[in-house]
C-alpha cells in the first residue's frame, strides 16, 4: 500500500505579502500534478490540516477547485487555520458519514492498513488539545481492532520539535496522547502537519513523521523567539507499507534534472533473480 501525505496548503483567495516567496495555489497545483503523474499511484492522499489560511468560504472555493484535479482518493483533516463547520461541508463527499461527536475525527477501514484521523483542533484557538473527548475517542477506536496495522494521522505534532513558537502553538496534553499510542502497538506510524518541515521521531514502537508544506517551509532555526518562512520547494511524503513496516520518502516539487539508471537497475534485478540471492521483502 502506498499513502501520500500533503499538509499546510494555506490556500488564500487574495494577494498576500508571502506571494513574494510563493503563491499557495500555484504550489498546490504543482503538487497535485506531480501526485497524479507518479509512476506508482498512491492508494490514497492524506491532507493533514491548515488547508486554507483563514477558513473563509472564498478560500475553500479556491481549495476545492485545485483539489478537484486530484485523481487519487483524498482523506482530509482540519488544522488550526481551518473552519471546522465549513470544512465538513466542503469535504462532505470525501469524509466518512460517521464522524466523532464534536470533532472531525474518523476511521477508514477500506485498506490493508487501518487509517485513523484525529482532529485535535479547537475552534478559535491556535493550538490543539488532546482533551477528554479526543482521548476517549482515540482509545476506544484503537481498542476496536488491536491486531490490525494502523496509521494515525493528525495535524498537531505530538512532540516538541525545538521550533519553540510552533511547539507553543502545538498540541496540548502531548504526554496523554503518547500514552495512548504506546499502549496500542498496532499503531505503526503517526503522521502530522503543522511544522512545515520534514521531521521524524518515535512514540513507543510507532514511527512519527512530520510533513513538509505544499506552500512554504519554516526555516530551520532552533533559537527561541526566532522564526521564518523560506522558499524551499513545496513537498509531500510517501508512506509505503511493506506488509510489516512503513518506509517514508520525502519528495520536493521543483525542476529536477535526472540521469536514467533503468538499464543498470534492470541488470541488478535480473542478476539477483537469477542467483535467488536477495529480493526486497524477503
Amino acid at each position: 500500500m502506498l499513502i501520500a501525505q500533503i499538509s499546510d496548503c494555506h490556500i488564500q483567495a487574495d494577494a498576500s505579502p508571502l506571494d513574494a516567496l510563493a503563491n499557495p495555489s500555484v504550489t498546490l497545483s504543482a503538487v497535485v500534478a506531480e501526485l497524479n503523474a507518479l509512476p506508482v499511484a498512491p492508494d490514497v492522499v492524506l491532507a493533514t490540516g491548515d488547508l486554507t489560511n483563514d477558513g473563509t468560504v472564498a478560500q475553500y472555493a479556491e481549495l476545492s477547485q485545485l483539489l478537484a484535479n486530484l485523481n487519487i482518493p483524498l482523506l482530509p483533516l482540519p488544522g488550526n487555520h481551518d473552519d471546522n463547520d465549513i470544512f465538513c461541508q466542503v469535504f462532505a463527499q470525501q469524509l466518512p458519514t460517521s464522524l466523532a461527536n464534536g470533532h472531525c475525527s474518523y476511521v477508514v477501514d477500506d485498506y490493508p492498513v487501518r487509517l485513523v484521523g484525529l482532529d485535535a483542533s479547537v475552534d478559535g484557538l491556535h493550538h490543539g488539545d488532546f482533551n477528554d473527548e479526543r482521548a476517549a475517542w482515540l482509545e476506544a477506536t484503537l481498542a476496536e481492532q488491536p491486531d490490525r496495522p494502523t496509521l494515525v494521522f493528525t495535524h498537531f505534532p505530538p512532540f516538541a520539535s525545538g521550533l519553540v513558537f510552533m511547539d507553543i502553538s502545538g498540541l496540548r496534553q502531548i504526554e496523554r496522547f503518547r500514552q495512548v499510542i504506546t499502549a496500542h502497538p498496532q499503531v505503526r506510524l503517526v503522521v502530522t502537519g503543522h511544522l512545515h518541515r520534514t521531521v521524524s521521531t518515535t512514540i513507543g514502537t510507532a514511527g512519527v513523521a512530520g510533513c513538509p508544506s505544499t506552500f512554504l517551509q519554516l526555516g530551520l532555526d532552533l533559537r527561541p523567539g526566532r522564526g521564518s518562512f523560506t522558499n524551499e520547494p513545496p513537498g509531500y511524503l510517501l508512506h509505503r507499507w511493506a506488509g510489516d513496516c512503513f518506509v517514508t520518502h520525502t519528495a520536493t516539487v521543483c525542476d529536477k534534472d535526472s540521469f536514467d539508471l533503468s538499464d543498470f537497475a534492470t541488470q541488478v534485478v535480473e542478476g539477483v533473480t537469477e542467483s535467488n540471492d536477495y529480493l526486497p521483502g524477503r
